[in-house]
């Protein structure tokens, strides 16, 4: 498991183009359907000014169906370059790497069909490492919709948004990863939204831009190593 750490290292976000009501600066809220919109259906970029210390980006809300993310040190000296295929049904992205220096970002999102690319979260920092969770992960669904049952039994139904949940355990060290999960980074962030891949497998079905539903809890039942329960609700 990866937590993007909640300390922001992006300080600057600069668009090719932007519609004047969806400006760059909105992939910096904790708003996920509040996103950056280009000005026009064409490819675009979003470049980012990120500090000293950063190691992963995660991206989320996006129509693009490739993203490519250009990281350079000063020189410039490329770091990592590499095109990303979005999947529509779970438009997120999560990529690692590594922790370096001072860094320009360059995000291009391309072939968005018909209409203007978009971008919902983006999120730059040093990253926690986390063992996986424990088998029997599950993931369910929450849906935001109105729904109403008329008196003749028929329903109105108005189709929101309907996002993602999981919940599962992982056993970690108790005297270093337990409290760095609970103490620096729960504790400070509480039920705000952070950007999680929920296991280090290479497919981004299990990054997620996420809300704990409701505080994590541990167990200490072994010598060296603590359970942590928890539950994450995809944010809105």
């Amino acid at each position: 498991m990866y937590i993007i750490d909640p300390t922001d290292k992006i300080t600057n976000v600069v668009a090719s183009s932007s519609d004047a009501n969806y400006p760059a600066t909105n992939v910096r809220d904790d708003f996920r359907t509040n996103p950056w919109k280009a000005g026009s259906a064409v490819e675009s970029t979003l470049t980012l000014t990120v500090s000293t210390g950063s190691a992963a980006i995660g991206l989320s809300y996006m129509n693009s169906t490739t993203v490519t993310v250009l990281v350079q040190t000063a020189g410039p000296v490329t770091v990592h370059n590499q095109a990303y295929t979005i999947d529509a049904n779970n438009p997120n992205l999560f990529v690692n790497y590594g922790t370096i220096a001072a860094c320009t970002i360059t995000l291009t999102f391309s072939d968005p069909g018909s209409v203007a690319p978009y971008c919902g979260v983006i999120r730059c920092s040093s990253l926690h490492t986390f063992r996986n969770p424990h088998y029997g992960l599950t993931e369910g669904l929450k849906d935001y919709s109105v729904v109403k049952r008329y008196n003749s039994g028929s329903l109105y139904y108005q189709l929101r948004d309907i996002v993602r949940t999981f919940s599962g355990r992982i056993d970690i060290l108790r005297d270093s990863d337990f409290y760095t999960f609970m103490h620096s980074i729960i504790k400070q962030r509480g039920q705000q939204p952070m950007f999680w891949k929920i296991t280090d497998l290479t497919n981004h079905d299990w990054a997620i831009f996420a809300e704990c539903d409701g505080l994590p809890s541990g167990s200490h039942g072994y010598f060296l190593y603590s359970s942590i329960s928890f539950s994450l609700l995809e944010a809105v």
